[in-house]
């Protein structure tokens, strides 16, 4: 999918170093990169929530859900 950004010079400028750094072959990959670590940093977050409110017993999920799945 083709999108368009508009960044600061400073931020485009720290696009094409670590494009470069890491031998990244256009803009829209460092891009991409970038995307990919925001989900990975969200996901990671809602994961330590998770295991926080389990360790706290206010688990979210009944120790019974199978998801649907047989347990057999």
């Amino acid at each position: 999918m083709r999108i368009s950004a508009t960044l600061s010079q400073e931020l485009a400028t720290f696009l094409d170093e670590y494009q470069a750094a890491h031998a990244l072959g256009s803009r829209s990959a460092a891009l991409a990169a970038a995307v990919n670590a925001l989900r990975d940093q969200t996901l990671h977050a809602a994961y330590a929530e998770l295991g926080a409110a389990q360790r706290a017993g206010l688990e979210q999920y009944p120790d019974d859900n199978a998801d649907g799945l047989d347990a057999g």
